[in-house]
């Protein structure tokens, strides 16, 4: 399984990132080319070799006169009517759209409002498509990240006098993982916010032995006494074919709410981001009855969860540590049966491919022909298994 690792050693930016890539994971010709397709004005891209604290790395500047104060509808039809590809258009929009949420909510502003300044700009369309341009070179299977280092002072922006970190990268980094370094000025800026939050599957996971194939090492335009300011971007392999994550478990024992409140607690959960939500039914440590909740959540959402837990229930105090999530690697596919098209999951497991019914798509086949739906699942797995070794009816 590749894996790309992004570590943050002494901030995180557009810029250094892509010359984190560039410095020999993703050939720069190639990002250079794939750019041009935004077909973006006056521009001029210039890579060269530089130091940070007596270690090489690449830097990465785009210089522009343009100064376009682009809204989000603005930015998504640029993006979209370029000839990239669909995988790096969609995820450039999503994030664009994560920066137009948090730049409104800091202004007071509908998102449709926002003016992108900064991150409008040519510079950062380049920095924000390029990430999508590389990842969908190298294809990785799992991105992690490190935590964010976060500092202190106050920058020139567009808005004027901002604080570090500026207000977008604290609502961006809201339940990441970061770590406060003593230092005066900018380490993470809100483009090395976004696309850190948005592409990380976590933090790599502990005991899980991998091998480190090449490594990029990007520099940003500061050179703090304090830290290196450098990016560097592992590519590497996983040992096991599996998917590994390190999440949190969550718990708590309530036996003094009223139960009709469970099932609000769990779609509420559900919808915050938790993975799974569990309920248990026990005797509590003074004879009553009670229930468990359970509850998976990575990282990033914990102090979410946490909130809910604490804001929708009776509880007034929770248990939670770290736990490693193992899944075999799966997709979702569309095949054609003797129902019609139906979505299923296909699942890898030492070789071998399965294919698995979708609850749901069983129920509505059980509710269109009438049949019981203990009937409809006997029959889909029957025919799947049937059909999987051929991979026949895929698209």
């Amino acid at each position: 399984m590749k894996i790309l690792y992004l570590d943050a050693v002494g901030g995180a930016a557009g810029d250094m990132i892509l010359a984190a890539f560039i410095d020999g994971l993703v050939p720069p010709e190639y990002l250079q080319k794939q750019i041009t397709l935004l077909q973006l004005p006056n521009y001029e891209i210039r890579i060269s070799q530089t130091m940070r604290h007596k270690i090489s790395a690449k830097r990465w500047e785009v210089l522009s006169h343009d100064h376009t104060h682009r809204h989000l509808s603005d930015v998504e039809e640029l993006i979209q009517a370029s000839a990239l590809s669909d995988f790096v258009k969609q995820n450039s929009v999503e994030v664009f759209r994560l920066l137009a949420q948090q730049e409104g909510k800091v202004h007071n502003q509908p998102v449709e409002k926002v003016h992108f300044h900064e991150v409008g700009a040519v510079d950062s369309l380049i920095d924000i498509v390029g990430t999508f341009v590389c990842v969908e070179y190298l294809k990785p299977d799992m991105i992690f990240t490190s935590p964010l280092p976060i500092s202190h002072g106050i920058i020139e922006a567009a808005h004027g006098k901002l604080p570090v970190p500026a207000p977008a990268t604290l609502e961006l980094l809201k339940d990441f993982p970061v770590i406060y370094r003593d230092v005066e000025g900018e380490l993470v800026t809100p483009t090395g916010a976004v696309l850190f939050t948005y592409l990380s599957r976590g933090e790599l996971p502990q005991g899980m032995p991998f091998r480190i194939r090449r490594i990029g090492y990007g520099a940003g335009s500061r050179d703090f006494p304090q830290v290196p300011n450098l990016l560097r971007i592992w590519e590497g392999e996983m040992d096991s074919p599996r998917i590994i994550e390190t999440v949190y478990q969550v718990e708590t024992n309530i036996d003094d709410m009223n139960p009709e409140i469970f099932p609000y607690v769990q779609e509420k959960l559900l919808t915050a981001g938790a993975l799974d939500v569990s309920l248990y039914t026990g005797i509590m440590k003074k004879g009553r009855p009670g229930t468990l909740i359970s509850v998976l959540v990575p990282a990033e959402r914990l102090n979410s969860v946490k909130a809910i837990l604490y804001r929708e229930t009776t509880t007034i105090g929770l248990r939670y540590f770290p736990v490693h999530r193992e899944k075999l690697p799966r997709e979702e596919q569309i095949v054609e049966t003797p129902w019609g098209k139906m979505r299923i999951k296909k699942v890898e497991l030492e070789g071998e491919e399965l294919w698995l019914p979708e609850y749901e798509e069983c129920r509505r086949i059980a509710r269109e022909s009438g049949k019981p739906l203990l009937r409809v699942y006997r029959e889909v797995e029957q025919f799947l298994r049937q059909h999987s070794s051929g991979k026949s009816g895929t698209e």
